[in-house]
């Protein structure tokens, strides 16, 4: 498990957005309206926000001042995908080279369990979609379509796929040989006592 992304969400982006303006606004939000310390940095998928709280921040409490909400913002087509989670504080990290930050996730399940308690993923999130003018997008779960020919099971009424030998419910066999009337070789059920078309006893 990645325990530097403890939340994803996705959201289509409107018109005039991009990871660019989301960032600066987010981190404008984080700073004014947060009161939390903030630096932004480009990378190579889009930007990425670091913020923390001073000594009295709830996740402080559990892994220390070097402790920071990490933001990562990137676009894939016209969707910003949002991962937030634990990162340490890196020091100077706006004047950092593009890409070349790569941040050491705190593994510690107790800081993990702290941030999903917090409400400040969710207002982040909420600030998000108030920006965008967007709700986040949920992806329907696929249903998988149940075959619309196929073989009927004579024992359950389970329609199985063509080819099929055993119901996959009951496991019957599906494939029978054929009974034929003796005299006029008529295709039977086979629960015949006499031919249908021609009255021949069916032994």
């Amino acid at each position: 498990m990645d325990f530097s992304k403890v939340f994803t969400k996705k959201y289509p982006l409107t018109q005039g957005a991009n990871p660019q303006t989301v960032a600066y606004a987010l981190a404008e939000y984080l700073d004014l309206k947060k009161n939390m310390i903030t630096q932004t940095m480009r990378t190579k998928s889009g930007y990425t926000i670091q913020c923390k709280g001073d000594a009295e921040a709830e996740w402080t409490k559990y892994i220390g001042m070097d402790a920071a909400l990490s933001v990562d913002l990137s676009q894939s087509d016209d969707i910003l995908v949002v991962d937030i989670g634990f990162d340490r504080w890196m020091e100077k990290l706006g004047i950092a080279a593009i890409g070349a930050i790569f941040f050491q996730p705190l593994m510690i399940a107790t800081g993990i369990g702290a941030l999903r308690q917090m409400t400040i993923p969710q207002d982040i999130f909420s600030f998000i979609e108030k920006y965008l003018g967007v709700e986040e997008i949920r992806e329907e779960p696929q249903v998988r379509m149940q075959e619309e020919s196929g073989i009927v099971c004579p024992a359950c009424g389970t329609l199985n796929r063509e080819g099929a030998v055993f119901c996959k419910t009951c496991g019957s066999e599906l494939v029978q040989e054929e009974i034929r009337c003796p005299n006029c070789n008529e295709l039977l059920d086979g629960d015949e006592l006499f031919c249908p078309k021609c009255g021949t006893k069916i032994q």
